[in-house]
């Protein structure tokens, strides 16, 4: 009865262990700190009614001075690399290619590190054959460039709206472009199934959420990452994210809101949730979506703060410096009466949004 007993005891560390950590260990052992960037921003960008804040002095995307500073700024607050939106490798017209290739040789000058934010809805994009083209191209030339993130030594590349296309069409697309997975696929949206194809996931928003449900949110989807790795025995990366902020309003958008930032408070809370639910990389929304207002770039309102609280959560987050202190949600004062509760509209985050 006791070596029974004894080999049934074993028969289960050894199914534990086969399932514990190994299955859902990231596929890379960096702790990044990632922001989405944008280069599209022009001499008419700016402007009273066009963006809910002003950065210090009006700049355009295409400037090597402006890609210098923001690098630099980056940089200094912790941030790894700049995750940047992508249009295709289309020159005519498309700023996101012509840009991008500038900015990689900027970064490279200076010890700094760029990604593609991989835009399915791109107007250059017309079907899965346009996607998998723009990938290919991808993967032959910026993603061989030494300023490239890599991770693992595999070159990163985050997606925007996948959902465009199904988990089979993508299967398809990553057969014929990367069928080793010699590249780390990051998806996004609130389904999992993508992983299938995909080597990671992440959320662009989160200001969807009430601000008592940032934890909730982070954790739900760390969960739903790791139970996926460990059915499908296989590692995939966690991407948690971090918002300062939220505002749409001045985009027209039938559905704009606003999410306050509290003097710092909701971005510390963002920071607070993202760590908490131990992700492998964590990216900030963002360095400079100025039209929606979740930027971390110095602004005429909040001069150089973000970039301050960024170096300060950064340095936490890979436990080199202490969680600072996150501000409790302040309840209304008592004299003011509670108002009625509406539906809330159905945000949008550049259309980064899909309903839990």
């Amino acid at each position: 009865m006791f070596r029974r007993r004894r080999w049934i005891v074993l028969l289960v560390g050894l199914l534990v262990a086969a399932c514990w950590p190994l299955a859902v260990a990231a596929q890379s052992p960096d702790r990044l700190v990632l922001a989405f960037y944008y280069t599209w921003f022009d001499e008419n960008s700016w402007g009273a009614g066009k963006v809910p804040d002003q950065p210090l002095a009006p700049y355009v995307s295409r400037d090597r001075g402006v890609m210098v500073r923001h690098i630099e700024q980056a940089k200094a607050a912790g941030i790894d690399a700049l995750v940047v939106s992508w249009y295709g490798p289309r020159v005519q017209d498309n700023q996101t290619e012509t840009n991008f290739r500038v900015m990689l040789d900027e970064a490279a000058a200076r010890g700094f590190r760029l990604a593609v934010d991989f835009e399915v809805t791109s107007p250059f994009i017309g079907g899965p054959g346009d996607a998998q083209a723009a990938l290919k191209t991808l993967l032959e030339t910026h993603a061989r460039h030494p300023a490239y993130l890599r991770s693992g030594g595999k070159p990163v590349i985050f997606f925007w709206r996948q959902q465009r296309f199904d988990v089979s069409t993508w299967a398809a697309i990553r057969q014929a472009v990367d069928p080793n997975h010699a590249s780390l696929w990051i998806e996004e949206g609130v389904d999992t199934a993508p992983l299938s194809v995909f080597d990671g996931h992440h959320l662009y928003s989160v200001t969807w959420n009430p601000p008592t449900d940032l934890s909730y949110t982070a954790n739900k989807f760390a969960r739903f990452v790791r139970n996926y790795a460990v059915q499908a025995g296989a590692a995939k990366v966690y991407v948690a994210t971090v918002m300062p902020g939220y505002d749409d309003r001045t985009t027209g958008r039938g559905d704009a809101f606003a999410v306050g930032r509290e003097d710092g408070a909701y971005y510390a809370r963002s920071w607070q949730a993202a760590i908490g639910s131990a992700p492998d990389w964590i990216v900030i929304t963002s360095f400079n979506e100025w039209p929606e207002g979740s930027y971390i770039e110095p602004s005429q309102a909040f001069g150089n703060r973000y970039l301050e609280l960024t170096a300060q959560w950064s340095a936490a987050f890979r436990g080199s410096a202490p969680l600072p202190p996150t501000p409790a949600i302040q309840p209304p004062p008592r004299t003011v009466p509670t108002p009625t509760p509406t539906p809330r509209p159905r945000p949008r985050g550049r259309d980064r949004w899909m309903a839990l």
